[in-house]
């Protein structure tokens, strides 16, 4: 449902009996995004899709899929902090600091890349802190 509702505002098709809301707050170049290569949303559903998996496989003992599934979310650059939190954890509990240390560099370049949707980016804001001690920690084991 929710989902359908972010696609209707983004996409300016309105819900039956409804008028297409405005995209407040984002700028021409914001809405000129929106849908094409530059979209850092582009792919968003699948991605979600492929982390709840990736949760599910940690969940259930198959750390392995879990790994390989948040590496490609990673990869993507996904605009959100979970599978970066999760990666890293994974390689820490593994013993692998400098693996750890490449996903928490990854997430701090992305954070400071400014290419994130605002809300998404407020949020990295919030966790730069965070991955910076994490990424000390991980350095400091290296």
């Amino acid at each position: 449902m929710i989902f359908r509702r972010l696609r209707a505002i983004f996409s300016g098709e309105a819900r039956p009996g409804e008028p297409a809301e405005p995209l407040y707050g984002l700028d021409p170049e914001e809405r000129g995004r929106i849908g094409t290569d530059r979209d850092p949303l582009k792919g968003f559903e699948a991605a979600m899709q492929r982390n709840e998996a990736a949760e599910r496989a940690e969940q259930s003992g198959d750390p392995e899929r879990a790994m390989d599934l948040y590496e490609r979310s990673v990869a993507e650059g996904f605009v959100g902090s979970h599978p970066y939190e999760r990666l890293a954890a994974l390689h820490e509990r593994r013993r692998d600091p400098a693996s750890a240390l490449r996903v928490c560099e990854a997430y701090l370049h992305l954070a400071a890349s400014g290419t994130m949707p605002r809300g998404a980016q407020r949020s990295a804001d919030r966790k730069v802190p965070e991955f910076q001690a994490r990424a000390e920690r991980y350095r400091s084991m290296i």
